[in-house]
């Protein structure tokens, strides 16, 4: 008869290894379901990464190559006697050889679960953040229908684009929009919505003015109004081809610089400039005329728009592209001073892929380590 120590008891380690996976599955799924229903439903167990868990089907290969290493084990050793046996092999231990498979197996798994990174919970974390408000006023009067930058674009078709590749560009600044002709009006209140800014922007067109003109005093005033009285650095962006018709804006911009309010003038238009179609839409029904009977041509007025800029202690940039170039503007805005905001305090999910790393690593290192003078001590006592 073979002696036992030179071969496992291979039905017993495949019945420890399914009792293993059903107490281990059935463990986990219980504590996840069980722990998921005592969060609030948001607050439910996730996985950042889910797609790791498929991972966990290289177990299927690992089990059958540890099954079939030792089934060749036991094959060789049934066909020598006991003094070959002695000579060749060293004694086995079934129970040493499935606590080496326990560790490894652990090892893995827990290494998958920590790549799957599981979340759940909520921490409280402090900081600070910076804060900007920037205004856009946007110039819609007859003027800016005008088509002299290209024949398929008005003016004011250029601007809106101009301002949705802004929003783009932007991180975290509060926007607001107003509107003018010969009067101005909000149309969107500050806010960190930019893809409602974006939407309002595209519903823009000259006719939500009735009264024309091009009144860039009343502009600067109602978007003075928008700002909030908190201490937070403040930014104007004019949009408009220049052409003034009302009131002298020099008060309005002494105030503006007097409040440290920064102010940027995007000027649209070419100095040949164009006519002004009566349609917007269709340029073929005529053109605007003057009392006398004159077609009006409509000019961008760059001296104008860069004496805004100077007066208000701001930045003017023109633009005659369909695809205004930003680079300056952007830059400014860049440069604008934020105003820090300390001591803020929001949740944040918590992360909990530290726990089942520790766990793999503690497996692994108890794989590594593992030796039959730790088991000896375990067979004795599992005899007894």
């Amino acid at each position: 008869m073979i002696n036992p120590k030179y071969t496992y008891r291979l039905n017993w380690i495949i019945a420890s290894i399914i009792i293993l996976e059903i107490l281990f599955w059935g463990s986990f799924l219980f504590f996840i379901g069980s722990f998921g229903n005592s969060l609030k439903s948001a607050d439910s167990v996730i996985y950042k990464y889910p797609q790791a868990f498929s991972l966990l089907y290289a177990l299927i290969p690992i089990i059958a190559i540890y099954l079939f290493s030792l089934w060749r084990n036991n094959q060789q050793t049934s066909k020598s006697n006991l003094r070959v046996l002695s000579s060749l092999f060293h004694p086995v231990s079934t129970l040493s050889s499935f606590l080496k498979y326990f560790f490894f197996r652990n090892a893995f798994i827990f290494l998958v679960l920590s790549l799957a990174q599981p979340i759940y919970g909520k921490k409280k974390v402090s900081g600070t953040t910076e804060s900007l408000e920037l205004v856009v006023s946007l110039d819609i009067s007859n003027s800016m229908n005008t088509r002299d930058i290209s024949s398929e674009l008005s003016r004011l078709e250029i601007s809106k684009r101009a301002l949705i590749q802004l929003i783009n560009n932007l991180h975290g600044e509060k926007i607001g929009i107003t509107l003018f002709a010969n009067s101005a009006f909000v149309q969107l209140p500050l806010t960190l919505d930019y893809t409602a800014a974006k939407l309002f922007i595209q519903d823009i067109e000259s006719g939500m003015i009735t009264s024309q003109g091009t009144n860039i005093t009343e502009a600067l005033e109602v978007s003075l109004n928008m700002f909030s009285e908190e201490k937070t650095t403040k930014g104007i962006i004019l949009v408009t081809d220049g052409e003034n018709h009302e009131t002298n804006p020099n008060e309005v911009l002494k105030a503006i610089r007097q409040k440290k309010i920064q102010l940027s003038v995007l000027g649209i238009g070419t100095k040949k400039g164009g006519l002004i179609p009566k349609n917007a839409y269709r340029p073929e029904l005529g053109y605007k005329t003057n009392a006398v009977g004159k077609t009006v041509i409509s000019k961008l007025n760059p001296k104008f728009i860069k004496s805004i800029a100077r007066k208000g202690g701001g930045y003017a940039n023109v633009s005659s592209s369909e695809f205004p170039n930003l680079s300056g503007l952007l830059t400014q805005i860049n440069r604008m001073k934020r105003t820090k905001i300390n001591n803020l305090e929001f949740d944040v999910k918590e992360e909990r892929y530290q726990i089942p790393l520790f766990l793999s690593i503690v497996f692994w290192l108890a794989y590594i380590l593992w030796s039959k003078q730790y088991i000896r001590l375990i067979d004795k006592l599992a005899k007894k």
